[in-house]
Parts: C-alpha cells; sequence; structure tokens
C-alpha cells in the first residue's frame, strides 16, 4: 500500500518504548508490573497498535489483553501512518509496498523486559519471541492451551508478586532470564521440531513460486539483539 509524502512520519517523531535498566541483581514488585502494563496500553493507543497485532504469537496476545477483541477488526482498514519509514518493505515485480512492523526494542518492551547493567543480560515478565518460538505452546496459532497457560501466568504476577520491595524477596513469579523462560517452556519437546519442519516447507512452498518478493525493514538499528 502506498503512502502519501505528506503523511510519512519522520524518524525524529518516533517515541521509543521502554522499561530501561536496572541494576542486578533486580527483584521487581507487583508495582513494576502495573507501570509496564500502563505503558503498554498507552503504547497500544498509537497507530503502532496495529504491527503488535500483526506480530502474532505471544504479542499477539499481550496486545488484545491491552485493547480487547474490538480493535482486531481495525488491522484490516490498511497501514498506519508510522509505517514509513519504521516498518516493513516489500518489494515485488518493480513494486514497492510498506507494512506496519515493531522493532526490537518494541518486541522487548511489549514482552515486559529490563535491561541489567553491565551487560549482565535482560529479564523480562513474558518470554521474548526466541523463547516462545522455541517452546512447546509455539503451535503455529493461539490454542487453548496458550491461552490457559496466560492465564495461569497473569493471575501468578498478580497474586504471586510481592508488594513491597524487600532485600530477601526472591520471587518466582516476577521477571526472569531467556534461559529461565526456556526452561519454563518445554512442554511437549516435539513442538518445535514439528514447527521447523512447517518453516521449511513454506519456504520450499515459496521458494518455488512465481514472483518472489523482498522483505527488507526500515526501522532504525539497535545494539540489543533478542535473545
Amino acid at each position: 500500500m502506498a503512502v502519501a509524502p505528506n503523511l510519512r512520519r519522520p524518524l525524529t517523531e518516533l517515541r521509543t518504548y521502554t522499561l530501561g535498566h536496572r541494576q542486578s541483581p533486580f527483584r521487581a514488585i507487583y508495582a513494576d508490573y502495573v507501570v509496564y502494563e500502563q505503558l503498554r496500553h498507552e503504547f497500544m493507543n498509537r497507530p503502532r497498535a496495529r504491527a503488535a497485532f500483526l506480530h502474532g504469537g505471544l504479542i499477539w496476545r499481550l496486545a488484545l489483553h491491552s485493547l480487547g477483541f474490538d480493535c482486531l477488526p481495525s488491522v484490516l482498514d490498511g497501514i498506519s501512518p508510522e509505517a514509513v519509514p519504521f516498518g516493513l518493505l516489500l518489494c515485488s515485480n518493480d513494486q514497492t509496498y510498506y507494512d506496519d512492523e515493531l522493532s526490537e526494542e518494541e518486541i522487548d518492551f511489549m514482552c515486559g523486559t529490563y535491561y541489567m547493567h553491565q551487560d549482565q543480560g535482560t529479564v523480562s515478565w513474558w518470554p521474548r519471541p526466541h523463547a516462545w518460538n522455541a517452546s512447546g505452546l509455539n503451535v503455529g496459532f493461539w490454542s487453548a492451551r496458550c491461552e490457559d497457560w496466560f492465564q495461569t501466568r497473569l493471575g501468578n504476577i498478580r497474586e504471586g508478586v510481592s508488594r513491597e520491595r524487600l532485600s530477601l524477596t526472591n520471587d518466582a513469579n516476577g521477571p526472569m532470564t531467556s534461559t529461565q523462560w526456556k526452561r519454563s517452556l518445554k512442554f511437549n519437546p516435539g513442538t518445535m521440531k514439528m514447527m521447523q519442519n512447517v518453516s521449511a516447507a513454506c519456504y520450499d512452498f515459496m521458494t518455488r513460486a512465481p514472483g518472489k518478493c523482498r522483505l527488507t525493514t526500515h526501522s532504525p538499528i539497535h545494539t540489543d539483539k533478542i535473545i
């Protein structure tokens, strides 16, 4: 979909949402989760919300938790004003198209990620895509089991995270590292192999299809990678 030049947003207008850096060890309390949730709701009321719905998986569910099912039809209304130059560039048959896409920092933010000082990694309220994609819950669609897990995790956060910041607090329901998330989400070990086979079959089909497309992201360059 083409975007008129007067509707394109300059790079300087992109507001970056982040939960920032923390000293290690960081022991979150429930008030930290409330702040994260409020910021996520704020982000989801901006044009970039469409990119979160399009992302799929857990990001999609978190977006849905912020805005509700009534907002889903709006995704079909077309790209937002922020798709250019922040989104996805699709080149096909000498034509250029754009679509909304989250930046790496926005993906981290949606998952409630905190960056530890001195390059000591990250912790997040929800598993980031790398951990989610390798989990037994990643079956290509949002299943009933995914929803049960989501509601359980949400309830555990609300009921199981301390209301006070104490020196001896060690909440199991607080933010976790990528390694901890991977261990927590194993479930059926055969799921990842199945999804790898599905992805390989899809890739093979697309490479054989006529009129191959080329995708390019126009998001700003980030030093923090998804782990």
